[in-house]
């Protein structure tokens, strides 16, 4: 795969775990979960609460994202060569 194509991917996968995992957090989390996940990421009280949760949840949505796609990478691969065979 050509080096855009794999940028494009990344950054497509990228934006869709953006979107989709803080969004998914906020909504089933209870109001004191949401307060305690909060207390949690802003440091003791350093940063604004919600903001520090969603610049986290933001953070983690990109790690898995890029996870996601290195994992997913290596399955087609091993299974590319097992169908080659």
């Amino acid at each position: 795969m050509k080096k855009s194509r794999k940028i494009l991917v990344y950054v497509l996968v990228v934006i869709v775990f953006f979107l989709t995992i803080p969004e998914i957090v906020v909504r089933t989390l209870t109001p004191e979960q949401l307060a305690r996940l909060s207390d949690f990421t802003s440091l003791g009280g350093l940063f604004n609460h919600l903001l520090s949760l969603l610049i986290f949840l933001c953070l983690a949505s990109i790690i898995l994202a890029i996870l996601t796609i290195s994992v997913t990478g290596k399955i087609y691969r091993s299974l590319s060569r097992l169908k080659s065979r």
